[in-house]
């Protein structure tokens, strides 16, 4: 039986009030108490506070208190289970929930842009996912069913997506094997361990994983200054202080390389991605398994990726952005519909196939060569700077006169070079529908997106730009803004114009 066939009995079945699993309120439970232990474990256990907390209060007398506090817990739990119900009303889901303080909130299907399911590991054994429903707004107005069953949450996606998409998957036979319900899917991408090692390497995990490390570095210190003297380091170090140096750097690189990889592992192990129609769906994840469903008709922004290493190696990832999904990183990617481990040539083929009817063949056109010589006065003026202050720590007579010179004539051959790797890396094109704007020095990340997307469009113009005749283009997008710098004035009121037209003509269509 089909799913189209099986849609009215699903319809009226959610069309009842729905509850939570009682397994998941149970795991919840579990889950929050060992955050709240986790989170405070450092306060209990530093500087013996834990020891003199059950000295004062009595062990007894404690674990007292710590089942009193578990009753509480679960009384608790067990009047939000009750509290929180859902149900389907036609195109409507209704979801109601609150302890202290009822509260009822409605999502018409027209407003839903993403539909994410997340199994975790301790969820898996019990059937049970975390069923996640995003709006137009974005994740600030984000509802979420925190541990249904897995058939439920099919339900609940398939009578969202509204009487439109169910017709489109007229004559597309279920399979229990599909996870999204539709034998009719298309395979477009796998991800093959090589590839899922090389978006480790290439991905910017590794820059977060050293912000994430980089509070540990005092201790790692005091550590080392408590312990080298005790340790025999001549006999397994080398003897040249810059090998010693060289050797330690490349450790620390190959270690956060080894995390991101891992990293890696954990989020996209067994990424598939498969085409339905108008849906896109990907499925991935290690032990906490995800599945994210991406509607074509609200996407907005497709992003193409690559880190500096990405370029080197021929890597990058394809970043799909929808409405309310502001930019961020690698943390706010986290949440978005992401294809990792992409060669150039998959990257045009995927973009294709979002952007339907899209030719990638056109080459970029740059931005005026005063933004070169902009970019270059800017970082002569800082390594300018950066000069006077090493010359005023080691005084004039500190450094022979021809190690100034070799130095000044150092950093204005790097200045020049940077500052013409900007501007060849700027580029913009309007390939019909769809506009392509690059940007980025090392790592490069390069905007498409159809003229009728854009939210707003303004020409802006300083002193310095208008005696030049050039001015910046700035737009704004679903992902935030993006901007074109020191175009010719007549280019950039000219395509400014033309974007205009074509969202008004998008709009009136």
């Amino acid at each position: 039986m089909s799913p189209v066939q099986d849609a009215p009995t699903e319809r009226l079945a959610l069309s009842g009030w729905q509850r939570l699993s009682p397994w998941a309120v149970g795991l919840l439970l579990i889950s929050a108490g060992a955050t709240l232990v986790r989170q405070h474990m450092p306060l209990l256990l530093g500087a013996g506070a834990g020891l003199a907390m059950v000295e004062r209060v009595g062990l007894r007398e404690l674990a007292l208190g710590g089942v009193l506090l578990l009753l509480v817990a679960g009384l608790l739990s067990l009047l939000y289970y009750r509290r929180f119900r859902f149900r389907l009303d036609g195109d409507v889901l209704i979801v109601q929930k609150g302890l202290f303080e009822h509260r009822e909130f409605k999502v018409a299907a027209r407003h839903v842009q993403h539909i994410a399911l997340h199994q975790p590991a301790y969820m898996r054994p019990f059937g049970l996912v975390l069923w996640e429903v995003e709006t137009l707004a974005g994740e600030a107005s984000s509802i979420q069913l925190p541990g249904i069953r897995r058939g439920l949450a099919e339900a609940l996606g398939h009578g969202l997506r509204g009487a439109a998409s169910i017709a489109e998957e007229k004559g597309s036979p279920g399979s229990d094997s599909d996870p999204t319900g539709a034998r009719g899917a298309v395979r477009r991408f796998t991800l093959t361990p090589a590839a899922l090692i090389l978006h480790g390497l290439t991905s910017r995990s590794i820059y977060v994983i050293a912000a994430m490390l980089s509070p540990l570095i005092r201790p790692l210190e005091r550590w080392l200054h408590d312990r080298l003297p005790q340790l025999d380091l001549q006999a397994w170090l080398p003897e040249s202080t810059l090998l010693a140096i060289v050797l330690g750097v490349l450790g620390l690189v190959a270690v956060l390389a080894l995390l991101a990889v891992l990293a890696a592992w954990w989020r996209f192990h067994g990424y598939v991605l498969r085409g339905d129609g108008e849906r896109q769906v990907q499925v991935s994840g290690l032990f906490a398994r995800q599945e994210q469903v991406l509607s074509l008709s609200r996407l907005q922004v497709v992003e193409w990726v690559q880190t500096g290493l990405g370029r080197l190696l021929g890597r990058g990832y394809l970043v799909c952005h929808q409405f309310g999904a502001m930019g961020g990183g690698e943390a706010a990617e986290a949440r978005r519909f992401l294809v990792p481990g992409l060669t150039t040539e998959q990257g045009r083929e995927l973009t294709a196939v979002l952007w339907p009817g899209l030719n990638l063949g056109q080459p970029l056109a740059r931005v005026d060569v005063i933004y070169r010589r902009v970019v270059f006065l800017r970082l002569l003026l800082g390594s300018s700077l950066l000069q006077l202050a090493v010359l005023g720590l080691v005084g004039p007579g500190g450094l022979h006169p021809a190690t100034w010179g070799a130095a000044a004539a150092t950093l204005l051959v790097i200045s020049a070079g940077v500052a013409q790797l900007r501007w060849m890396a700027m580029g913009w094109a309007q390939e019909g529908a769809h506009m392509r704007i690059r940007q980025g020095l090392w790592g490069q990340r390069t905007s498409i997106f159809p003229l009728q997307n854009l939210i707003s469009v303004s020409v802006q113009q300083s002193w310095l730009q208008r005696r030049r005749g050039v001015a910046t283009l700035q737009l704004d997008l679903a992902n935030g803004r993006v901007g074109l710098p020191y175009l010719p004035e007549r280019v950039a009121w000219t395509l400014a114009n033309r974007l205009l037209a074509s969202v008004e003509v998008g709009q009136a269509a």
